[in-house]
């Protein structure tokens, strides 16, 4: 189970079939993983300074395993974000 004490952020991307893509070469590759989906639009939050019409409407936050966030970067090619 992945729980915010040990959990890894891997990638924020801005639509779902970027994501789809992720979660499956995780998937193939047996590591677990958590898809947190933020409407950038709803009140009270950042999206609502963006243009009227944002390209980029949802946000997808994927999350691993911190002790397996090597083999998720190795499994989707990703590189590390900091």
């Amino acid at each position: 189970m992945i729980l915010p004490w040990n959990r890894s952020e891997l990638a924020i991307v801005f639509t779902m079939e970027q994501c789809s893509a992720i979660t499956d070469a995780l998937t193939q590759a047996g590591i677990d993983c958590h898809v947190k989906a933020r409407d950038r639009s709803s009140c009270g939050g950042r999206g609502r300074s963006g243009t009227p019409f944002q390209e980029h409407r949802w946000l997808y936050t994927i999350y691993v395993l911190r002790r397996d966030l090597p083999a998720a970067q190795a499994a989707t090619g990703l590189s590390p974000i900091r």
